[in-house]
C-alpha cells in the first residue's frame, strides 16, 4: 500500500492547524527565557497530572506543574531554562520530550519561590 505524499503532508497540516487552535484557545501568555540567548512570547498550556504515592498506610497526593509549548515557538528547549507565567516562575526539571506528532513541547517544571 502506497500513501502519497501530498497526503501525508496534508494529514501534518491538519495536526499543525489543530495544535494552534488549541494553544489558541486554552494556551495563556508566558515569557521563555534560556540563559544566555534572551527572552521570548510564546503561548503555554500548564498541566498538572496527579500522582498518588503509598507511604506506609497513608497516601501522599502530589501535582508536578507540566508545561506544554508549541515546537514552532522554541525549537530547543533545555532542562534549566525557565518560563514566566502570570507573575510566577517555572524552571524546567528534566529534559523536554516531544509528543507524538513531534508539535509540542511536554515539559517537567518546578515552581521557584521568589
Amino acid at each position: 500500500m502506497r500513501i502519497s505524499v501530498s497526503f501525508v503532508m496534508n494529514v501534518n497540516d491538519r495536526f499543525k492547524k489543530a495544535i494552534d487552535s488549541q494553544f489558541s484557545h486554552l494556551g495563556r501568555m508566558a515569557t521563555y527565557l534560556k540563559p544566555l540567548s534572551g527572552t521570548q512570547e510564546i503561548r503555554v498550556i500548564a498541566r498538572r497530572p496527579e500522582q498518588l504515592f503509598e507511604l506506609g498506610d497513608g497516601h501522599l497526593h502530589a501535582e508536578d506543574p507540566q508545561l506544554e509549548f508549541r515546537v514552532s515557538e522554541v525549537a530547543t528547549p533545555s532542562r534549566g531554562d525557565e518560563i514566566h507565567i502570570d507573575g510566577r516562575i517555572y524552571r524546567i526539571e528534566s529534559e523536554p520530550r516531544l509528543d507524538l506528532h513531534q508539535l509540542v513541547w511536554i515539559t517537567e517544571s518546578l515552581p521557584l519561590i521568589e
